[in-house]
């Protein structure tokens, strides 16, 4: 999922000099690729809890139920990014392709933010405090700390306003240079 979202990017992208419409295509790929396998673990993890009989019931953590929340968001957005891939299915709606685009973005955001926090809820589950060390837990937030910094870097830099720095205008008349003169005496 990160270097799906990161495939934009010049600065950590392994396809740089691509044509945006060819990476627009491999981030399609390597999400759908992304939510296959989310699919896949979340059928997995219920049909295990339910052939097992374990005694806490589905969605009851906060990493189950945040997990949730992470797998419907995901589902969303991925819904989002096939209307916007193909904006002709809503052009009816009357939003712009630049403000869908801001909006994917940010709504991706929020979806690898929710993943990295799914992701630091299971770090303090009882199995993984079982067969982890406290270097293994730091290593995996130092990580997931270093990844949300890139994707939240890439994705300000590409669809915040930038600022612009105001230079001062030179002084070109006579009578401006003799006030400048004045003010400085």
């Amino acid at each position: 999922m990160f270097e799906a979202i990161t495939v934009f990017s010049p600065s950590s992208s392994l396809i740089v000099s691509w044509q945006r419409s060819t990476k627009a295509n491999i981030h399609g790929f390597m999400i759908a690729a992304s939510m296959c396998a989310a699919i896949a673990g979340f059928i997995v993890i219920y049909y295990n809890k339910e052939l097992n009989n374990f005694r806490n019931k589905h969605f009851t953590s906060m990493h189950g139920t945040m997990g949730l929340t992470t797998f419907v968001w995901a589902c969303v957005q991925c819904t989002g990014g096939v209307l916007l891939k193909y904006n002709k299915l809503i052009s009816s709606w009357k939003i712009r392709l630049a403000d869908m685009k801001l909006y994917h973005a940010t709504a991706g955001l929020c979806a690898f933010t929710f993943v990295s926090i799914t992701i630091v809820l299971a770090l303090f589950s009882d199995w993984f405090n079982s067969v982890a060390t406290g270097t293994t837990l730091w290593g995996a937030f130092a990580t997931l700390g270093c990844l949300s910094l890139m994707v939240m870097q890439q994705i300000t830099t590409a669809y915040l306003p930038q600022s612009r720095i105001i230079k001062p205008k030179p002084i070109t008349s006579k009578q401006d240079k003799r006030k400048e003169r004045k003010k400085q005496k």
